[in-house]
């Protein structure tokens, strides 16, 4: 006689597993790139610059 109000709809669950989903990679990569420890690139430089340069 009355309808009876089964939950949310499939598209509805849907949406919510991939939000989840979506919030936890970012607060995952979040915390992987604050605790990512990134060494900088090391490279040795040697250049000739001639002496008058500094010369009044």
């Amino acid at each position: 006689m009355f309808h009876q109000h089964q939950g949310p709809s499939f598209g509805a669950r849907l949406f919510r597993v991939v939000l989840v989903l979506l919030v936890l990679t970012v607060i995952g990569g979040a915390i992987f790139l604050g605790f990512w420890d990134v060494q900088p690139p090391v490279e040795r430089v040697e250049r000739s610059v001639p002496r008058e340069r500094f010369l009044p």
